[in-house]
């Protein structure tokens, strides 16, 4: 489910440093597919934004994919005695084929979108993106904080499962209920951000960078999970 999490600056600041110095983003700099995948959000399109022409040319590459699918959904409703696997394959295409038309918007990204895509890839990701062997580089992460993270990220997989399956106090609203699990994951968040030393929490700064003021990276990370618990498996 986590994807890599791309590492887009060199986290060095020199001596004389008052401040973090933010680090000219490279031209070919990639986007993980975990980050492609946040390009289908309206107001992460603003944070970085996006021209009119980039949005169109996403919007219409997944109006194609959908229609697409509309019509071989379709076909293949029309076959007699059809298996539940077909329409799974069917499926796992258009998947296939949305990540795809994503891909491709990120490459049509400026050098700074593209790196703005990035910090907040990994502000999403959050406990999950210090589980990337990118990130536990950059960071230097010790075994024992090392041992943290993967500590962190059970007892919050643990949450989720439970808010997905619908569990927990059945006179809570959907609201209590989503509160109740974010804050679940800004404890976890807590519990390994407090075990960094000065040198980690300022590269870590820098590869999250700027709080975005309009955008809600709980909801964010929330669909990426329900998404990811919707995906069909794979034979």
């Amino acid at each position: 489910m986590f994807g890599r999490v791309w590492v887009f600056a060199v986290l060095v600041c020199g001596p004389l440093c008052a401040a973090p110095v933010p680090v000219q983003p490279k031209a070919d700099a990639a986007v993980p597919p975990s980050a492609a995948r946040l390009l289908a959000h309206r107001k992460l399109q603003k944070e970085l934004k996006m021209t009119a022409e980039q949005r169109i040319a996403l919007v219409d590459a997944l109006e194609d994919v959908d229609e697409e699918y509309a019509k071989k959904f379709q076909d293949l409703a029309k076959v007699p005695n059809l298996p539940d696997e077909a329409f799974d394959r069917l499926d796992r295409a258009q998947e296939a084929a949305r990540a795809k038309a994503l891909s491709d918007a990120a490459k049509g990204l400026t050098a700074a979108q593209r790196a703005r895509l990035n910090q907040l890839d990994v502000r999403v990701r959050g406990v999950a993106a210090f589980a990337d062997p990118a990130v536990e580089q950059a960071l230097e992460l010790t075994a024992a904080q090392k041992k943290t993270v993967k500590t962190a990220l059970e007892q919050l997989k643990a949450a989720v499962d439970k808010f997905l399956d619908g569990d927990g106090d059945e006179n809570d609203t959907e609201g209590q209920r989503k509160a109740k699990l974010f804050a679940v994951r800004a404890e976890r968040q807590k519990d390994i951000e407090a075990l960094l030393t000065k040198d980690q929490r300022e590269k870590w700064a820098r590869l999250q960078g700027e709080k975005p003021a309009a955008l809600d990276v709980n909801e964010l990370w929330l669909h990426a999970e329900e998404e990811a618990d919707l995906v069909v498996p794979k034979p």
